[in-house]
C-alpha cells in the first residue's frame, strides 16, 4: 500500500502517529478505548483496494502517539483529528469511529460538521453513562491510581470480549491482551475519566444531517445494542445494522461482513458526491 507523509505529526504540541495509505476520497478510522490504530488492520487494505485514502491515527496517549503531560477530554481528541486533517491537506473526510471513537465523532459532528462527509458509528452510544456506570469507571481509576493495573486490564479485556468471547475467539483474546499491556497507565486513567464525563448527545443528534451508519453487535455486553438503535433512529439520515452472534469488537470479530457494509456505505456517499458535482456542472 502507498504511504503518504511522515508517520508522525506534531499536533497541539503532541506527536501523533498515523498511517496514510492509498488515494481517493479520505476515510478516517478512529480507534476506541483502550486500543490503538492496529484494531483497524482488517479494514485498511480492503478500503485502499476500493479506491480510498485511509487515514488511521493513534489518538494522543495511545499506540505510538505521545503520552501528554496532563489529562484530556474527548473534545481535545476531536480537535486533534481536525488539526491532523489540516496538516494532511484534507478538507473533508468520512469518519468511522469505534466505541470512544464514536463519542469523538459525535463531538466532530457538533463542533466541526463541515469536516464530516459521512459518519459510521461502531459499538457506540449517544447517551452519557448512568450513575452506576460512572461509579464503575471511577472505581477503575482508583484501582489504577493504587497500582492495581493488572486487575483493571483483566476487567477491560473481559468487557471488550464479552461473555464467552475469549473462549470463542482465543486468538483475538491473546492479541487484545498484548495490545492492552502496552497502554500507559496514565492513558488508561485519562481515558476512563473522559468517557465517564462525556456529553450526552441524545437531543443534539437531530441536527446531524450527514449520512450515518450505525453498526452494533447483538452480543455486546459493554454497549447495549439499544444504544446503537437509538443513535440510528435519532439521526435524520441514519441507518442501523445489528450483527448476529457478535460482541463489542464488531470489526475484528466479523471483518468480512463489516467491510462489506462499510464499503457499501462509503460507496453511497461517493455516488451522491458525484451527482452533486454533475448537477453543479449542468448549472
Amino acid at each position: 500500500m502507498q504511504r503518504r507523509s511522515p508517520m508522525q505529526a506534531t499536533i497541539h504540541g503532541i506527536s501523533l502517529a498515523y498511517d496514510d495509505f492509498g488515494a481517493g476520497p479520505a476515510v478516517v478510522l478512529v480507534h476506541g478505548f483502550p486500543l490503538d490504530r492496529r484494531m483497524w488492520q482488517p479494514q485498511t487494505a480492503e478500503l485502499v483496494r476500493s479506491g480510498y485514502r485511509v487515514i488511521v491515527p493513534d489518538l494522543r496517549g495511545f499506540g505510538e502517539s505521545q503520552v501528554p503531560a496532563k489529562g484530556w477530554t474527548l473534545g481535545h481528541l476531536a480537535a486533534d483529528l481536525v488539526a491532523l486533517l489540516g496538516y494532511l491537506g484534507i478538507g473533508r473526510a468520512a469518519f468511522c469511529g469505534f466505541g470512544m471513537g464514536g463519542s469523538i465523532l459525535l463531538q466532530l459532528l457538533e463542533k466541526h460538521p463541515d469536516k464530516v462527509a459521512g459518519a459510521c458509528f461502531v459499538s457506540s452510544r449517544v447517551r452519557t453513562d448512568d450513575i452506576l456506570e460512572k461509579v464503575r469507571r471511577s472505581e477503575l481509576v482508583d484501582k489504577l491510581a493504587a497500582g492495581n493495573r493488572e486487575e483493571v486490564l483483566a476487567v477491560l479485556s473481559s468487557e471488550l470480549l464479552g461473555e464467552g468471547g475469549g473462549t470463542r475467539r482465543p486468538e483475538l483474546a491473546a492479541t487484545l491482551r498484548e495490545w492492552l499491556e502496552l497502554v500507559d497507565t496514565r492513558s488508561l486513567i485519562w481515558g476512563l475519566q473522559a468517557i465517564r464525563d462525556r456529553k450526552d448527545h441524545s437531543l443534539g443528534i437531530r441536527e446531524f444531517f450527514q449520512p450515518t451508519l450505525v453498526i452494533s453487535g447483538d452480543r455486546d455486553t459493554l454497549v447495549n445494542p439499544e444504544h446503537g438503535e437509538q443513535l440510528a433512529k435519532g439521526v435524520p439520515l441514519g441507518i442501523g445494522l445489528e450483527f448476529a452472534e457478535t460482541g463489542h469488537l464488531v470489526n475484528l470479530e466479523q471483518p468480512e461482513q463489516f467491510n462489506a457494509c462499510l464499503l457499501d456505505f462509503l460507496g453511497d456517499i461517493r455516488q451522491k458526491r458525484r451527482k452533486r458535482v454533475e448537477l453543479k456542472d449542468v448549472a
